[in-house]
């Protein structure tokens, strides 16, 4: 009809940290009109099922499970059997099978044949989500993982950059992550704080070290270069992930982040993941091919993408949600 081009309904991508932190992580992924996937599974069942309930979400809705690592705050013993009366697929590297393969769920899965590996090359969820796992530098295997969505007719995938325990970057880390709609990066302490907190200087030494976590400084400069690797109708979330309760606070990883942002000109989002409530829970819309006569559409800008999030999950969070101008 003339001026007008024909569009399929809207493609939508829910990313929603369910939990973040030293006493458990966990996040969601789910594409509209499909099944989703958690990366990592470090809460227990009543509390992960209170959280996917906060965000509209529960278990019938999750087909597969990518694990980071092993260590107790990204995987839950107790979840895991819940994984196995469901049939939940579990993903997790080849490495992290001697540290699972004394967990009894772990066993169940691995007999139901629900437990498959990933190694350094990317492959396709039962979701349908293409995932590249990003090798991270930290205690024992670590991965963190580029999650993108299925591409539909005139629109493009959705992509989710995912890295949270991580002592040092790397350019081929900010590489794998680049042109991301969602980006999470771990921003674990503050300097100073780690250094004054009383913890054993062997702990403090082990967390500062570059196997350890990303000090503020260092996750705002790994921003910093995925940005510039990244078109600019891209990254339009930045969420601030595994902030230490004792060794960090949410307006100083904020400030290094919107300073990092304001240098590139950008107009981000960014959200400060904690350990409770589930948040952010972003609904993210891929960019549209349309005709510009149409005067519905005209003058969108292209990558364009919002936050649901409710009145009171805003209210019980003062501050963590800032729009950068």
């Amino acid at each position: 009809m003339g001026g007008w081009t024909e569009v399929e309904p809207d493609m939508t991508l829910q990313f929603a940290v369910l939990g973040s932190g030293s006493r458990g992580n966990s996040a969601l992924v789910y594409q509209d009109g499909g099944t989703g996937l958690l990366i990592d599974i470090g809460l227990g069942p009543r509390v992960l099922d209170q959280r996917l309930a906060s965000v509209r979400s529960d278990w019938s809705r999750i087909s597969a499970v990518v694990l980071t690592h092993t260590h107790g705050d990204h995987i839950d013993p107790a979840t895991l059997q819940v994984m196995v009366r469901r049939a939940i697929v579990l993903y997790c590297h080849e490495a992290h099978r001697e540290s699972l393969e004394i967990d009894q769920g772990f066993q169940d899965l691995d007999r139901l044949g629900l437990v498959r590996h990933y190694d350094g090359q990317p492959f396709l969820a039962p979701s349908g989500f293409r995932v590249e796992p990003i090798p991270l530098r930290h205690d024992g295997p670590t991965f963190g993982f580029r999650i993108e969505s299925v591409a539909r007719r005139r629109t493009r995938a959705i992509g989710v950059g995912y890295l949270a325990d991580c002592g040092s970057w790397s350019e081929s880390m900010a590489d794998s992550l680049a042109d991301v709609d969602v980006l999470g990066v771990e921003f674990n302490h503050d300097v100073a704080m780690q250094k004054a907190s009383g913890r054993s200087p062997a702990l403090i030494a082990r967390n500062l070290g570059d196997w350890g976590h990303l000090s503020n400084r260092q996750a705002a400069e790994l921003v910093r270069s995925i940005l510039k690797r990244s078109s600019r109708d891209r990254v339009g979330h930045l969420v601030l992930l595994h902030l230490s309760e004792q060794c960090n606070r949410p307006e100083l990883a904020i400030h290094e982040a919107r300073e990092v942002v304001q240098d590139t000109g950008r107009r981000i989002l960014i959200h400060a993941a904690r350990q409770t409530p589930a948040h952010p829970n972003l609904i993210v819309r891929p960019h549209r091919t349309v005709n510009q006569a149409n005067p519905a559409t005209a003058g969108r800008p292209r990558g364009w993408a919002h936050l649901r999030a409710s009145s009171a999950a805003t209210a019980t969070l003062p501050g963590l949600k800032l729009e950068l101008p």
